[in-house]
């Protein structure tokens, strides 16, 4: 497993837009598809000395570019900002960290999307590498995928920084069952939101650091396997 969660609880929030305070996989139609939004703009935001590496922030640019019908583009942009600097944090104090940091709203035409990366691990459990936890908002706990990344005998920091960001993408997006509908019988729903293709990117075990040894000798994440993929496709994406 990789890492990724997603949280489904009534979100709430501060400076944040009433557009972007959805659950997960409410606005998987209006980021697939170009009907309400033909221009999305992607705010990186990260702790110091947690910047997420250039190639996955190219890989997520690349994988967005094949599967949102934005013909207006995709824009991103990549900002410190501060951070409380704790061991751990909870659902509640991620949500405040971006309501008190992220600039990027959707409004006026334009669709926006929020990644946080943090210098620490989630409260819930330490494994657990990525949240997906509003309908455009998502976590990266770099601190801990660092720790078990880029050594002698581990994946690389760039590979697993690359899977689960594109994995909780993938949550927001309404994979699996979950704002974007099933064409065809997949999701793994013992293990919630996920595909129950042991080799596609939306697999249970792309969450969790256990599964990390899934990644070893592959040169780049795992691809959405063809149900997935008729999904995104079915609610508008490429």
């Amino acid at each position: 497993m990789i890492s990724c969660g997603s949280d489904d609880a009534d979100p709430s929030g501060g400076g944040n837009s009433n557009l972007n305070l959805g659950p997960v996989g409410s606005s998987a139609n209006d980021l697939l598809s170009s009907t309400n939004y033909r221009f999305l703009q992607v705010e990186i935001q990260y702790a110091e000395g947690f910047a997420p590496p250039q190639e996955s922030i190219n890989y997520l640019q690349n994988f967005m570019n094949s599967r949102l019908n934005k013909p207006a583009g995709i824009t991103l942009s990549v900002s410190q900002t501060s951070a409380p600097g704790q061991a751990s944090y909870t659902l509640e104090e991620l949500r405040n960290i971006e309501d008190e940091s992220r600039t990027t709203f959707t409004e006026d035409g334009k669709l926006a999307i929020y990644f946080y990366f943090a210098d620490g691990n989630y409260d819930e459990n330490e494994n657990v590498l990525g949240i997906a936890h509003r309908n455009t908002s998502m976590v990266l706990f770099q601190k801990r995928i660092e720790e078990l990344s880029g050594g002698v005998g581990q994946v690389s920091t760039e590979l697993l920084t690359s899977s689960v960001l594109v994995h909780e993408l993938g949550h927001i997006l309404g994979l699996v069952n979950n704002g974007s509908e099933m064409q065809t019988p997949h999701q793994d729903e013992a293990n919630g939101a996920h595909c129950d293709n042991e080799e596609c990117l939306m697999y249970f075990s792309v969450e969790s650091a256990s599964g990390i040894s899934d990644l070893l000798g592959m040169s780049s994440p795992p691809s959405l396997d063809a149900n997935c993929l008729s999904d995104l496709a079915a609610n508008g994406g490429k």
